[in-house]
């Protein structure tokens, strides 16, 4: 996805969830846990019934409406977490080593990881179809990649969160890693890469951890009015209330020094930011708009993260070259 953004693009109907509870290292009780996934999925049926008649969805089934909602879902709760790592890294002070994009990236991946839940992987799966959706469509329109950018190329970040996946947990993913054309060799030293940044977003972030009796940061939750064909995006997205979930993990997380907002709107182009100069996380509609383009798009290809055989012909050619 070539926009002005700092995000990353589910079968996310339970694995929602899943992020939501992984990111900001909160892992509550199993019962907590079973309300928070209850209370998404009749946010999801509801969405889903309510978007079930649009005319832009006439050549869906009822289960692909449903799985639309569950992709668009998982990819912005994945942006919001990787633009809550940038909101926390300028908030809290924290150092950054390498490019903060990619810290951001590691950031929303290590927190779905920490979860442990059985459906963790589905959000994560999805946010690495997501890039793969985007190289294949770019590739198709002939887009320019732009090597210079402050972002990694669309690739390069839907591997890297599968390395971070098999990294992590290599006996669940590796069949995965494999699929994506991740050899072996860089499979092992995707432990490493993994081990680095999950030690190290722990460490940097442990100082600032909300203590029970300190009271919540404050975090404002604003969805702007929107028109025309995004009215029926803004309308699910509140439906879901994905703002909002977010915003309570965050106050019962961390201390932060001033308040912040979580904020969707209209923005004339996708794209999602850290404000620094509002305090605001600002998710733009149209980047829900572009995952439900994607998913309505590619939905029907084959493989779980679009790898196709130009791709993984490609991949084997650079490894040859290399040896």
């Amino acid at each position: 996805m070539r926009h002005r953004c700092c995000g990353l693009a589910a079968d996310a109907r339970r694995g929602a969830i899943a992020l939501m509870l992984a990111w900001l290292c909160l892992a509550g009780p199993a019962a907590a846990q079973s309300v928070i996934e209850e209370e998404l999925e009749q946010r999801v049926l509801q969405t889903t019934a309510m978007i079930a008649d649009h005319p832009r969805l006439a050549g869906l089934t009822d289960d692909e409406k449903r799985k639309l909602v569950e992709f668009v879902t998982g990819n912005l709760l994945f942006v919001l977490g990787h633009e809550s790592g940038h909101m926390l890294i300028s908030e809290l002070g924290i150092p950054v080593i390498g490019r903060e994009e990619d810290g951001a990236d590691a950031f929303s991946t290590l927190m779905a990881l920490k979860i442990g839940d059985a459906y963790e992987d589905r959000v994560l799966i999805n946010a690495a179809t997501g890039w793969f959706y985007s190289e294949r469509r770019n590739r198709q329109d002939h887009v320019k990649t732009m090597f210079y950018d402050e972002h990694g190329i669309d690739l390069q970040r839907a591997y890297n969160i599968v390395c971070l996946m098999v990294g992590g947990k290599p006996e669940k993913f590796s069949d995965l890693a494999a699929e994506t054309g991740i050899p072996e060799a860089r499979q092992g030293t995707c432990r490493a890469d993994h081990s680095n940044a999950e030690w190290s977003w722990n460490k940097v972030l442990q100082p600032h951890l909300r203590k029970p009796e300190q009271p919540k940061s404050q975090i404002r939750i604003v969805y702007a009015p929107a028109a025309g064909e995004l009215a029926i995006i803004a309308d699910a997205v509140r439906s879901m209330r994905i703002l909002e979930t977010v915003a309570h993990l965050l106050e019962d997380q961390y201390v932060l020094p001033k308040p912040v907002s979580l904020e969707m709107q209209t923005c004339g182009e996708t794209g999602a930011r850290w404000d620094l100069t509002l305090k605001a996380v600002i998710i733009c509609y149209e980047f829900a708009q572009e995952f439900s383009q994607l998913y309505r798009t590619y939905r029907k290809t084959q493989a779980f993260a679009l790898v196709d055989e130009e791709t993984l012909e490609a991949t084997r050619n650079f490894h040859a070259a290399a040896e």
